[in-house]
């Protein structure tokens, strides 16, 4: 209730408010809007016989009492379907508290007021159908979950477009997968949706095919480009985007019908800047679908706007950024956009920069998005000096890092660079092992030395990653080799082995 008569309080301009009251409302509201606010009209609506006797003894009990501004119009009326309302003033508010009865609810959006505030309770009507509901009909709503963990859900109508998400997906030789992809992000037929699909210079029919369903479906627009590479083509969606949050999905992937409106409803229940899901890998080759491990329990399914929690995904979450949603004002407000130069892998950057900058982050706790793997020509399966971009990206990276106030983000970056060369020595070829233990060294002795980053990433990783820090500290090429080519059946004993050789070169003093 605080919270509510703090956001009243803020827009004095409220001449007029129709405040609407469940069975289980506390009477004593009407004495909260009446101190805070200076109105010329007020109507009370109650559901029951009981607030109508009480809202007749309290006007009893305050009258006269100079700490309370009474509007010389006020009346409480009982709801029921025959309720009409004429709205008197253009600076109208609905405020509603303990509402189960949604179609009446609804009705009230007829009415056109310019704010929508209120309080839902646990198992009544939801937010998210609510702003649905009046989001066409009103110019701001405030509204706030009373649970234990209280959400708000605070919105304002652009005046420049009615688009809320705008989904970008940059086209490339993938046409054989795209019908599938298309399909399941238009099922859900919300109108204020955008589908921004981006031909970066494909030679297939990937335009044709988006030409053809966006004859049904006016939500679908295409976008012609010169080739420049996935980045260059995300870039350039965001450029032409219109909508409140960015989602982004690479078109031979798909995703449950449903996920777009899970993470925009997420989203805006509690005014969250990032809202992600869980995801599957699907293999083509076989039919099959596995759900991949990652961060998507407490506290992120309850939402958290704990910076260390946010900066922990930096380096515990998975370069996913395809199951997430963005909004637009953390990526303005970050400067945050795609390296239009870096060929591939492009995603690792915008992730480590928007959870550098985001405010907030929430976790919707399903496996909602599938990312198709064993597919020819994909960023996954490079083995070779395609590899080598990492080292451009580092560098982009901590040029953007270092600006940060929060220094602790150099850390969680350092982490992110184990993790990576890594990931990178693990599917290299052995011919460009030496060269890319050559430039990895460079790139890991960039913000720390060598006892420091040991500390750091012990912190914050395991001793196993102190170990692979030593590895790529010192350019331990010959040994990474070894580790590589050694049989199947002796790997289990990796960690064990890998601890046992940082002990020694700690005893040598290294």
């Amino acid at each position: 209730m605080k919270n509510m008569m703090l956001y009243l309080e803020s827009n004095p301009q409220i001449k007029e408010v129709l405040l609407v009251l469940g069975q289980k409302s506390n009477i004593n509201i009407v004495k909260d809007v009446l101190s805070g606010m200076q109105l010329k009209k007020i109507t009370v609506s109650v559901a029951t016989t009981k607030l109508e006797k009480a809202f007749k003894n309290l006007m009893e009990d305050i009258h006269g009492d100079k700490k309370y501004y009474i509007p010389e119009k006020i009346e409480c009326v009982k709801q029921n379907n025959q309720f009409e309302y004429t709205k008197e003033y253009d600076e109208m508010a609905i405020i509603f508290n303990a509402i189960k009865d949604k179609e009446f609810l609804m009705s009230l959006k007829m009415i056109y007021p310019k704010y929508l505030i209120g309080i839902c309770r646990k198992n009544e009507v939801s937010k998210f159908d609510i702003w649905e509901g009046f989001r066409n009909y009103v110019y701001q709503m405030y509204i706030i979950s009373n649970n234990v963990k209280q959400e708000v859900l605070n919105w304002k109508k652009d005046p420049k477009s009615d688009i809320e998400l705008s989904v970008i997906f940059p086209m490339y030789n993938i046409a054989k997968y795209l019908p599938q992809c298309i399909e399941s992000v238009t099922e859900w037929k919300a109108d204020y949706i955008e589908f921004l699909f981006v031909d970066d210079g494909s030679p297939d029919n990937c335009a044709e095919i988006v030409e053809e369903y966006a004859k049904n479906d006016a939500r679908i627009k295409l976008l012609k480009k010169v080739n420049g590479g996935c980045a260059s083509a995300r870039q350039y969606g965001l450029e032409h985007a219109k909508g409140r949050y960015i989602g982004l999905i690479d078109p031979d992937d798909y995703i449950e019908p449903s996920m777009f409106r899970k993470l925009l409803s997420r989203a805006l229940d509690g005014s969250y800047e990032i809202a992600y899901s869980g995801y599957n890998e699907y293999y083509e080759n076989t039919g099959t679908t596995r759900e991949v491990p990652d961060t998507i329990g407490y506290p992120y399914e309850e939402g958290t706007s704990d910076p260390t929690m946010i900066n922990q995904l930096i380096c515990h979450q998975r370069v996913a950024i395809w199951r997430g949603i963005y909004s637009r004002n953390l990526i303005n407000r970050g400067k945050i956009h795609f390296y239009t130069d870096l060929r591939r892998f492009d995603d690792l950057p915008f992730k480590v920069e928007v959870l550098s900058k985001a405010r907030s982050v929430v976790a919707v706790p399903e496996y909602l998005y599938y990312y198709r793997m064993s597919r020819p020509g994909q960023d996954v399966a490079a083995d070779d000096e395609r590899l080598y971009v990492h080292f451009p990206i580092f560098e982009y990276l901590d040029d953007y890092i270092r600006k940060s106030f929060d220094k602790r983000q150099i850390d969680y970056l350092q982490l992110v660079k184990v993790h990576t060369h890594m990931y990178a020595l693990g599917k290299i070829k052995k011919e460009f092992i030496k060269e890319y233990c050559k430039q990895a060294k460079k790139d890991i002795r960039s913000n720390f030395g060598y006892l420091e980053g040991c500390y750091v990433v012990n912190k914050l990783g395991s001793i196993v990653d102190v170990f692979h820090y030593t590895e790529l500290y010192f350019g331990m090429a010959v040994l990474i080799q070894w580790l590589k080519e050694k049989p199947a059946r002796k790997r289990k004993d990796k960690n064990a082995e890998a601890i046992s050789k940082l002990k020694t070169l700690n005893t040598k003093g290294i």
